[in-house]
Formats: C-alpha cells, structure tokens, sequence
C-alpha cells in the first residue's frame, strides 16, 4: 500500500509566491499611463511629464517596498525548515495586502492631494506588513524556523519597529501634507533595502 503524503511542499510554495509579487509588480507598472494629449489645450511635454510626478512618487515607494518584502520574504524562506497549512494561511494573507498595493498606490498617485486616498495607502503598507510580521512571529513560536536565525537578525526587529512606526506616522502626516507623507514612505522603504541583513 502506498504511504500517503499530506506535507506541504516549500520549495514549490515561494514558487507560487514569487510569481504572484511578479505579476503585482506588473500590475503596478500598468498602472503608469502615457498621458493624454489635451484636446484644444496647449500642453507640452513636459507639462504631462510632471502632472506624472504623484504617480512616479507613489509608484517608486510601492516599488521599493515590494523589492524589500521580496528579499525578506526569500531570506526566510531560506529559513524555514517546514510549512504547514496555518503557514500556507497566513501567507496568504500577506499575498491579499499586497495584492491591494497597485490599486491603492494608484488611487493615491490619482487623488496625490487627498489626504484620505495617501492615509488609505500608508493604512495598506502597514497592515500589510503587520501581516507579514506574522510569519515571524508564528515560525518562531511554532519552530518553523531555527531560533538561531531570530537571534542572528536581532538588530533587523529595530528597523522593523521603527519602519512600522514610521508607516504609523505617515497616517497622519498625510492630513498635514501628502508630499511629505510620501517622502517618509520613500525613506522608510530605501531605510529598509539598505539594512544588512
């Protein structure tokens, strides 16, 4: 009789995560639009290239907390020795708050002025990253992960802290100016692609 096999297979589950922040990545791209010549209006260039800017500036800070969450998101996998169903789970649910960022980073590239439409973008990154802090949080407790690993990023749980208190903080900065709350974001995210490890 053939033995049954109810493990989840790792390496073939980052596969299907890395290619769905693929496909969100693109999604994110598409979002750029070529503006449109204005009928009747004389526009140049180079006027429809900085009535771009608020979407560049959001694009390029969706973008580079994306590069940050997939190198983190690798570098754990790296890591974890197994997963279960609860850990397929919670990934996904990762995967759903980060699915939301082209449509929110374009909402608020669209409505740049709008306090709400920036605050509802800021409001996506950090409960996206609250949701993966969670698979932290649940390998560790759940040996999942070696607790050599924990102990050897120690110094990354301080810029994880202060990056989540920084997204906390552009909340309401985007009702005092929306520009400086998507500074702090692009701060925040290159902060985190330069940390070591």
């Amino acid at each position: 009789m053939q033995k049954l096999n109810y493990t989840f297979d790792k390496r073939r589950f980052e596969t299907f995560i890395d290619a769905v922040i693929a496909i969100i990545l693109t999604i994110l791209v598409l979002e750029l639009k070529v503006p449109e010549e204005s009928h009747g209006a004389d526009v140049s260039t180079k006027d429809q290239v900085i009535s771009l800017l608020p979407f560049l500036l959001s694009y390029v800070g969706s973008f580079l907390l994306i590069a940050g969450i997939w190198i983190d998101h690798h570098t754990l996998f790296l890591n974890v020795h197994s997963i279960t169903k609860r850990y397929i789970f919670l990934n996904m649910i990762f995967i759903l708050m980060l699915s939301l960022v082209p449509f929110t980073t374009a909402f608020a590239g669209k409505n740049h002025h709008d306090p709400f439409a920036v605050a509802l973008l800021f409001s996506n990154y950090f409960i996206m990253n609250i949701s993966f802090a969670a698979l932290y949080w649940y390998g560790y407790y759940k040996n999942l992960i070696p607790k050599a690993f924990f102990t050897d990023n120690e110094k990354n749980k301080v810029y994880s802290s202060l990056g989540l208190l920084g997204l906390i903080i552009a909340i309401p900065v985007a009702y005092l100016n929306t520009y400086l709350s998507f500074i702090l974001g692009i701060i925040i995210f290159s902060f985190h692609l330069l940390k070591k490890k």
